[in-house]
């Protein structure tokens, strides 16, 4: 790297003027990063009314054995109750019984939602077609911190209870209980009514073993501890182009929290809808199918493209807004990992594209999409000059087939070496200051199936600055004609400083030298420009040795000094210097710090 500066000298009638002027190309990179952080809370107060009351709430505590409250009532407490499932029969003379419906069939399912700071439960269930003229209903919430239970009544007045169609005997209900604010890793719902008109059987449902009698209890539903059963999601690697489903221990959420990207341009490209809802265990199931659409992707490299060497894939998270408890879904977009690497680097060595792809994204893609099919894959790039203008390697830079440009995933790689025409472009860019970034896309028999994250190629190059002006001021003709010594008078600004990038493995030296070829050199007034304690002249010399990574900064401590002229000067005469500097590798290799 050599760049020029001048020396200006201005004589005037009884004075001399001199500065020392000059310009230089540098070259320089830059890097960007982000981070994007969530938080929630929930609250819950009852608002809610019913025609129906209730006793007082008893508090939240553990217990060893099954309680019977003072009303008689038996509630599960030491443990979940089994859920009492109801069943519609075929047939008008038939009678329903008596639970809880969750059918995907027929459409029934639990919900959960919030409304201000209450957190409601949806709960469809079949009961006698006149329940809610009873006067018995008492409901019960049973919850589960770790290992240890307890329990609640709710209050009626925080239940809603809606008919929604009659059948001849019995009628479809719709409850909206709301919870309160308790906390809970899991909890269970449970109503007791044993009016003799309007109420309950002893046993009710498809499965009630007359533990609970007049008690029907909902499946197990996660609450302040959410589980994901998606195994394809857990490992954290996530790509487009493919569904998949998301299964969560709780009930269906409101289609507007579900399934949202803390990035836009994923957002936009993925949807999450509801797929169906089960109980297995005891415990309440809600899967949710999640679509992206590759296309949408397509040529999308702003917000997308990551700048992390030491991480695959662009990190995102997957947020379903459950009113009790936000599920979020860590996930790594993509399998890619910037590059950066110096300059020097490139020159003595190739780059494998297999070093910076994740080898599991490779064989999840592979295990997903290849079985029986045929996987290939194409590079593209674009620079910073237009971002989202990927461009197709092969087709623009078509000297090296070896590269690999386009092959078979995981068998081939795209490899870069020194004397590659590709390269050798992506170095010229870096030399401009331009980012460069790169992407891969994935084809399953010809046709575009998914693609890698965005990643920024980082080519890291030494950057050197001098001043643009060294002004050494006013200076006497007879300081000229009898010799003497001076100092700029802009010495507190006059800094030389070298940027080295961490990834470069030698040491460098700043040499400088003086032209003196003008008409108005300084030399023709047999003088001396000293920099760094070095006296310059037309060959150049070493002025300073750069040991280590990072910016330094030199003072160039610049004086001129003249040695005696015994010729006359003419006034108001220029004098000009030209500066020539250079930054180059030395021959040692640099120790890493």
């Amino acid at each position: 790297m050599s760049v020029k500066k001048n020396l200006l000298l201005l004589i005037l009638s009884l004075s001399v003027t001199i500065l020392f002027l000059g310009n230089i190309n540098l070259i320089s990179a830059d890097t960007t990063s982000s981070a994007v952080s969530t938080s929630s809370s929930i609250a819950s107060t009852a608002t809610s009314s019913s025609s129906t009351t209730s006793s007082a709430s008893a508090s939240s505590s553990s217990s060893s054995s099954t309680t019977v409250f003072s009303s008689g009532i038996k509630w599960p407490t030491t443990s979940f109750a089994t859920w009492t499932q109801g069943i519609k029969e075929d047939g008008s003379l038939t009678r329903n019984k008596y639970g809880f419906m969750v059918n995907k069939d027929e459409e029934y399912y639990m919900e959960e939602y919030k409304d201000s700071n209450n957190i409601h439960v949806m709960i469809p269930m079949i009961a006698y077609k006149s329940w809610n003229e009873s006067t018995k209903t008492k409901y019960y919430v049973v919850m589960q911190n770790g290992s240890t239970f307890s329990g609640q009544e709710i209050a009626s007045s925080n239940v809603i209870r809606t008919k929604v169609e009659d059948y001849s005997r019995t009628a479809l209900w719709m409850l909206d209980v709301t919870v309160g604010n308790i906390t809970a890793d899991k909890i269970q719902i449970c109503i007791y009514d044993d009016d003799r008109s309007y109420g309950f059987w002893r046993t009710n449902g498809v499965a009630d073993d007359d533990t609970y009698p007049f008690v029907m209890s909902t499946p197990v539903l996660g609450w302040n501890n959410v589980t994901n059963f998606n195994q394809s999601l857990k490992d954290g690697i996530f790509y487009v182009g493919r569904n998949t489903t998301l299964t969560m221990n709780v009930p269906k959420l409101q289609d507007s929290n579900v399934g949202k990207f803390d990035n836009s341009i994923l957002n936009n490209a993925g949807e999450s809808h509801f797929f169906g809802q089960n109980v297995i265990n005891n415990e309440i199931r809600t899967t949710y199918e999640i679509t992206t659409d590759v296309t949408k992707l397509d040529g999308i490299v702003d917000r997308l493209a990551s700048s992390d060497t030491n991480k695959y894939g662009l990190d995102t998270v997957l947020t379903y807004e459950i009113p009790s408890d936000n599920l979020k879904i860590p996930l790594s977009y993509g399998g890619l990992k910037a590059i950066s690497l110096s300059a020097e680097a490139l020159d003595n060595a190739s780059i494998n594209t297999k070093d910076y792809l994740e080898s599991s994204f490779v064989d999840k893609v592979t295990g997903d999409l290849g079985t029986g099919h045929t996987l290939t894959y194409s590079w593209f790039y674009s620079t910073s000059d237009n971002i989202n203008d990927l461009k197709k390697v092969s087709t623009e830079f078509t000297n090296n087939k070896d590269r690999k440009a386009d092959g078979t995933l995981g068998t081939d790689w795209m490899t870069l070496s020194a004397k590659d025409d590709f390269t050798q472009y992506l170095e010229k860019q870096a030399l401009a200051g331009k980012k460069i970034y790169l992407m891969m896309k994935i084809y399953v028999d010809g046709q575009l199936s998914t693609l890698t994250n965005p990643i920024l190629v980082q080519i890291q190059t030494p950057t050197l600055k001098v001043p643009d002006k060294i002004d050494f001021g006013t200076i006497p003709a007879k300081n000229i004609y009898n010799g003497g010594d001076f100092e700029s008078l802009t010495k507190d600004n006059d800094n030389l400083s070298v940027s080295i990038p961490s990834a470069s493995k030698n040491a460098w030296q700043v040499s400088a030298s003086m032209e003196e070829t003008g008409n108005n050199s300084i030399a023709k007034l047999n003088g001396q420009l000293n920099i760094l304690g070095k006296n310059l002249s037309a060959t150049p010399i070493e002025v300073a040795s750069i040991s280590k990574h990072g910016l330094v900064d030199l003072p160039l401590n610049a004086k001129v000094s003249f040695r005696g002229y015994h010729s006359p000067l003419t006034p108001r005469t220029n004098f000009t210097e030209d500066i020539n500097w250079n930054l180059s590798p030395e021959t040692p290799i640099m120790a890493s710090n």
